[in-house]
């Protein structure tokens, strides 16, 4: 997937969590500045642009006009920098070098107070050799220019709206009515993001794990989400390794409180297992990274490390005494198989594995196929129920049956072609899994529809109207296909086949199971 400037912010916000952990020196940190540096001047090259900029309003990244999501989810530490410094945004030059970024790092990593003024800011870059990235009072872009000829005009920020027209160039599309409903929801996403990469580092650290926190952010999920904005996180990318093991906890625990609440839990464990689904995975921060993230197969020495998460998170987790035992529970046994012949760790003949462990199972599963990885691009929905359809015995029917109820094959904020040509972007589920409701935002030719123009398809109340292929950012419509096609000891079909299959299997374990 190309890089955009989305991916530049959540880099930067990687280096500074990297410098946090590490020092100056160190190869992570080393190797994050001369990574961004590259990158960014390869996003100029492409853009046509001599200089980078974004600004902070409210507690989110905004360019363009337009609130960058993800980059706000995960970009926390920056923004909170940006307070510090009291600037309203970052512009940073095309003569930018690796070592004036490794030494923002530091600068960001380091600040414990505000600054006076922003001109105490400006002094502060200047004194560490900082030149070629500016803080700026204001979100600016545009027609006038600066001293060094960069383009540059005053923006109201009270002009700033939530805006996903497919028009920005990060090819978002939203639209004004899903948006809207994700904005309370930020700060959440945020804290949930903050409180898992607080953790990586405080366990990297020989630290204790903030148990009670966690259950904090548990509670605010539960509280201000519903089953219409849950799925909100699958505008969740990963454009970096740090991002990645992040974002995963923080879309299963979202995951788990949707299926959570499709199966009739009771509410006063609800917020408990959000909580558990962000700490689930707390044991990788013992994995070494060479291991979390190799883009290859492990060899059985390296699996065995890699295994060993499971355990080593329950473990973390029943030391410090505060995890109530269904958190325990989720951690040590959400890899281990629904019918007993497999998984990790392994499980005594006494053991009963615990309901929390099962749901979180296909959560975690789900997830991993259908995110973005730092070598694999996401399957959509549809193939990865396929997938795990093929399998079944080893997942808890119940709660795989929940998850696809409760979310369908395209899940809201998914973009989707529909039969007649035009696209949109579903913003809800509907009564049948495989027939959303759409948000058209562009016509058979593949023109833009204005807001005005834009109109809402119930598919389920359509005779002749479905879905025909699902679109995702950094994936074509061919190649979730082209996955499914050559994946070894697949037999090629048709779409029809494909569908219909589908379509039976789901149908059978939605009938064998009783929720």
């Amino acid at each position: 997937m190309s890089m955009r400037f989305s991916d530049l912010i959540i880099l930067l916000s990687t280096g500074i969590n990297q410098r946090r952990m590490y020092f100056d020196s160190h190869p992570k940190v080393q190797n994050l500045g001369q990574d961004f540096a590259d990158r960014m001047l390869e996003v100029l090259a492409t853009k046509g642009d001599t200089g980078f900029f974004f600004g902070i309003l409210n507690g989110k990244f905004i360019r363009d006009g337009k609130y960058l999501i993800g980059p706000s989810i995960a970009g926390r530490n920056l923004i909170d920098f940006a307070d510090k410094l009291q600037c309203g945004g970052f512009l940073f030059r095309q003569g930018l070098d690796a070592d004036e970024v490794r030494s923002f790092f530091s600068v960001a990593a380091e600040l414990r107070d505000r600054t006076d003024s922003i001109e105490e800011s400006i002094a502060l870059f200047h004194s560490n050799n900082i030149r070629n990235i500016e803080v700026s009072p204001y979100f600016r872009e545009g027609e006038e220019t600066d001293a060094n000829g960069v383009k540059l005009a005053p923006f109201d920020p009270g002009l700033i709206q939530f805006d996903f027209s497919e028009e920005d160039d990060d090819g978002g599309g939203m639209g004004k009515s899903v948006a809207q409903e994700l904005e309370p929801l930020l700060p959440i996403f945020q804290s949930m993001y903050d409180m898992v990469q607080t953790n990586n580092i405080h366990i990297s650290k020989q630290m204790d794990v903030d148990v009670h926190r966690a259950m904090g952010v548990g509670e605010e999920l539960f509280e201000v989400s519903d089953r219409a904005t849950m799925d909100v996180m699958n505008l969740m990318r990963y454009p970096d390794y740090d991002s990645y093991t992040i974002g995963h906890s923080v879309r299963v625990s979202t995951l788990a409180l949707t299926v959570g609440r499709e199966m009739g839990w009771p509410e006063h464990l609800l917020p408990e297992l959000a909580s558990a689904g962000l700490l689930h995975d707390i044991g990788k921060a013992k994995v070494p990274d060479e291991i979390l993230y190799k883009p290859g197969k492990l060899n059985p020495e390296e699996r065995k490390i890699a295994e060993s998460h499971a355990a080593i998170g329950g473990k973390i987790l029943l030391a410090k005494g505060d995890a109530s035992p269904l958190i325990i529970a989720g951690a040590w046994g959400h890899h281990i198989r629904h019918d007993g012949q497999g998984g990790y760790p392994p499980m005594p003949e006494w053991a009963i594995k615990s309901p929390i462990a099962s749901l979180l199972q296909v959560c975690d599963v789900f997830e991993a196929l259908t995110a973005a990885r730092p070598y694999k691009a996401p399957l959509p929905p549809r193939r990865a129920f396929e997938i795990i359809l093929r399998d079944r015995r080893a997942f808890d029917p119940a709660p795989l049956t929940a998850l696809i109820r409760a979310i369908g094959l395209y899940p809201p904020g998914s973009e989707v072609a529909l039969t007649d040509g035009t696209r949109g972007y579903v913003t809800a589920k509907g009564p049948d899994w495989q027939l959303p409701t759409v948000r058209v935002t562009r016509d058979s030719e593949g023109n833009p529809l204005s807001r005005e123009n834009q109109y809402v398809a119930k598919l389920h109340e359509e005779k002749n109207l479905a879905v025909s292929d699902f679109l995702m950012v950094g994936l074509d419509p061919d190649s979730a296909r082209d996955m499914a096609e050559n994946e070894p000891g697949k037999k090629r079909e048709s779409d029809e086949e494909w569908e219909q299959g589908l379509a039976t299997e789901l149908d059978d374990i939605l009938e064998e199971s009783i929720i």
